[in-house]
């Protein structure tokens, strides 16, 4: 793997500085039609509690609230700078500094969640899963997209100690098999997954 791509490995997990910056505005085009497809597969509904789990800078923002209108939308990252800069542009929404396997919610609160383009950093997937079922509502949904592997590997993006890469069946794999999970195009020459299941199936299998 090139420094460049390790160097970008880096700033995709955590951004920060003036090279998280670039990073946010290259991932701020490359997640548009991604990004709306997996909010499509959630099928929010107005007065739904929705979460953008790894909110970035918050672009998702605008569409969960227009959707879940009545409601709450919350974003969460990594990333303490991520957050400050969603919460200014988006003061509708909330947003929390906080690592995904403890999430900052009383059980069985959430209706929606999206996690577009953030799978690929969950090297222990378990407790995050193992949380979003705690967190979720028997009712609801998580929607999940992710590049396909190969496509990231072009780029020099390939699997590592800190970031795995997803083929076809492995979101089935990490899911079961309730998850409904679709290949999509995610523009020109990309293609991605996006998973969905329901709160009960991951209650059932990770509770």
């Amino acid at each position: 793997m090139s420094a460049l791509a390790r160097a970008i490995g880096r700033q995709l997990r955590e951004p920060s500085g003036f090279g998280g910056w670039l990073t946010g505005c290259a991932m701020r085009l490359a997640n548009r039609r991604p990004t709306r497809l997996a909010i499509a597969a959630l099928g929010i509904r107005p007065g739904d509690v929705v979460v953008d789990l790894g909110c970035g800078t918050g672009d998702a923002v605008p569409a969960l609230l227009a959707a879940a209108r009545g409601g709450e939308t919350h974003g969460v990252d990594h990333s303490e700078a991520m957050v400050r800069t969603a919460a200014h542009r988006h003061p509708d929404a909330i947003f929390h500094h906080s690592i995904f396997a403890r999430l900052p919610f009383a059980d069985a609160t959430i209706d929606r969640v999206l996690a577009a383009n953030v799978a690929y950093f969950w090297t222990e997937a378990s407790p995050i899963l193992t949380e979003l079922a705690r967190v979720m509502r028997p009712d609801g949904r998580l929607a999940i997209y992710v590049t396909d592997g190969a496509t990231l590997a072009r780029v020099g993006l390939r699997a590592d100690a800190t970031r795995r890469s997803f083929r076809a069946g492995d979101l089935e794999q990490l899911l079961g098999p309730r998850a409904l999970v679709q290949p999509v195009r995610a523009g020109p020459g990309v293609r991605g997954f996006v998973a969905t299941i329901e709160g009960r199936w991951l209650h059932a299998r990770w509770d």
